[in-house]
């Protein structure tokens, strides 16, 4: 079993986890002060452009920025070299997003990493959905997404013929919903909540397991045979 520790969540994968991952600080929602100052330490961050900001505010040298500079003050740029962050500066015309950047600089490397991806939730739906399907790119460059994470969402890339388990401080309140994301899920088994699945199949095409109701004292357990399930908390 692996583990990965985040705030107030204790997740254990059947295999491949890690307790202190490859942190990728996107763009996106900034994570809360006290959610980074209880996950960052001890852990090596990647800023993926304006990623890079609450990084700096909250006191947290990254040792890399990757990215094209559109989204973050020159300022910022630049205070990063003087404290001796690597930076990477790519031009804004480009194939590849700023995060599928930093994913294959970090497989190429050191291939089979572990990492979580925050910064990622709220503002642009389009960054998204990118952000979250590059975990499939990621891990053919040898990156493996354990998580998109901060301290109100979070979603776990479970893979075909895996097990996740979730311990959780708090499930007042908590809905939990599996998303298949590589293509049709078959073989899902939920357990430990109000409507539990017995080797069901999720349709990509028609999703209907969401908002589900984590009972309380109980702690998830969810599985699968194929497919890749996206296991939602928020």
């Amino acid at each position: 079993m692996g583990t990965l520790l985040l705030p107030g969540i204790r997740a254990e994968f059947s295999s491949g986890g890690t307790e202190v991952p490859l942190v990728f600080v996107s763009g996106g929602r900034p994570p809360a002060l006290s959610w980074m100052k209880t996950f960052f330490p001890e852990k090596e961050l990647w800023c993926v452009d304006s990623g890079v900001v609450p990084c700096l505010e909250a006191g947290f040298l990254p040792s890399r920025l990757i990215g094209d500079g559109d989204s973050t003050p020159p300022e910022i740029w630049e205070r990063a070299s003087r404290e001796g962050v690597r930076i990477e500066r790519f031009p804004r015309d480009k194939d590849r997003t700023d995060l599928q950047l930093a994913f294959h600089r970090a497989g190429k490397e050191n291939s089979e990493r572990s990492a979580v991806v925050t910064g990622c939730w709220g503002g642009r739906f389009d960054h998204l959905w990118s952000g979250i399907y590059s975990l499939f790119w990621a891990r053919e460059k040898g990156v493996r997404v354990l998580a998109f994470a901060d301290e109100r969402e979070v979603l776990f890339p479970l893979e075909g013929g895996g097990e996740l388990e979730l311990a959780m401080d708090e499930t007042e309140g908590k809905n939990l919903s599996l998303l298949p994301l590589g293509g049709d899920c078959t073989g899902v088994t939920i357990r430990g909540v109000q409507w539990e699945l017995e080797e069901a199949e999720l349709l990509q095409g028609r999703p209907f397991a969401v908002s589900n109701r984590i009972l309380k004292g109980k702690t998830p357990r969810i599985s699968l045979k194929t497919g890749t399930l996206g296991v939602y908390c928020g």
